[in-house]
């Protein structure tokens, strides 16, 4: 456990690194959109193609294929739970569908994948995918529609369907079908592709760790003020989400190695892009960009917690 700890303290060294230098005016928006372009079109991409073929069988990936049963169950109970819960603590009409998005998925793309390659080497990414996979296309559908009706601008709704399908097909879960499909064919990758897609994957942690560290600065934790709802997405993130994939994976027999790895990535902070999302629509940006800066801080204290828990499954 203290390994993996300090394996994941380098990335938040990374983090620090990336809050210094947009305090130096190194980094800021604009080099975060282009780090992240980066990152989602070109090294994420690439690690996943090579973890999927380096890491499993052909025989060994066909047999995780049904444990996504489990974020799938994962992430649709917390969006029930959520939903009940902000009846039950009166949280503002218009910001129901942000409040459910925020307590029930979390940063994949930024801490999930980095995390899993920090605590679990590349072994551990086909795992991760299946809540990634799982959460994109949740998201991207039940998720957006949710925060389109809290919108103020009604008039988005009619590209809501062009969005979708703009955003489930995206570069990593392309990847990741990729990646899949030369495994299950058995096409041979020459050695120079694997070099290539090995130097390029070598940014993802990096580039990533970076973008949160320039998030991080930029949002600041000073103003953060801890309201009902943001303390509710905060105990949904780093308490009932761990405890719920425990629970349902017991409960379906699901493979051991895979329980842990889906705990680990559904108690992440939440994703930037809820951030993005909420300024897009009009909803109440202040909560989303609260609920990203506390649960970042919050996630750094916490995660000797989930590593604990993770290594008593």
């Amino acid at each position: 456990m203290l390994h993996d700890y300090l394996n994941v303290m380098v990335l938040f060294l990374v983090v620090g690194l990336g809050c210094l230098l947009t305090k130096a005016k190194w980094l800021d928006k604009s080099s975060n959109s282009l780090f992240t372009k980066l990152l989602i079109n070109v090294a994420l991409p690439s690690t996943l193609i090579l973890s999927i073929n380096s890491d499993f069988s052909r025989r060994e990936f066909l047999a995780l294929v049904p444990d996504i049963i489990l974020p799938v169950t994962v992430i649709l109970s917390l969006m029930v739970l959520s939903f009940i819960t902000a009846k039950i603590i009166r949280i503002e009409k218009k910001d129901i569908g942000l409040f459910i998005g925020l307590c029930s998925m979390s940063s994949t793309i930024f801490f999930g994948i980095p995390i899993t390659l920090a605590v679990y080497g590349s072994h551990g990414l086909p795992y991760a995918l299946m809540t990634y996979a799982s959460q994109t296309v949740i998201y991207w559908t039940l998720g957006l529609y949710l925060l389109e009706k809290d919108s103020l601008e009604k008039s988005e709704s009619k590209s809501l369907f062009r969005t979708v399908a703009k955003e489930i097909i995206n570069m990593p879960l392309l990847a990741f079908f990729v990646g899949v499909g030369i495994l299950l064919m058995g096409i041979p990758v020459p050695q120079v592709i694997n070099a290539f897609l090995n130097t390029l994957s070598g940014m993802t942690s990096a580039l990533a760790m970076l973008v949160v560290g320039a998030i991080i600065y930029l949002s600041g934790f000073q103003k953060i003020t801890f309201t009902k709802g943001l303390i509710f997405v905060v105990i949904f993130r780093f308490v009932l989400a761990p405890a719920m994939v425990l629970l349902l994976g017991k409960l379906f027999a699901i493979d051991t190695e895979m329980i842990k790895i889906t705990t680990l990535i559904c108690s992440l902070p939440i994703p930037n892009t809820t951030v993005i999302l909420a300024e897009k629509y009009k909803v109440n940006i202040l909560f989303a960009t609260e609920s990203l800066s506390a649960s970042i801080a919050i996630y750094l204290v916490f995660l000797p917690v989930i590593l604990f828990a993770i290594h008593s499954v």
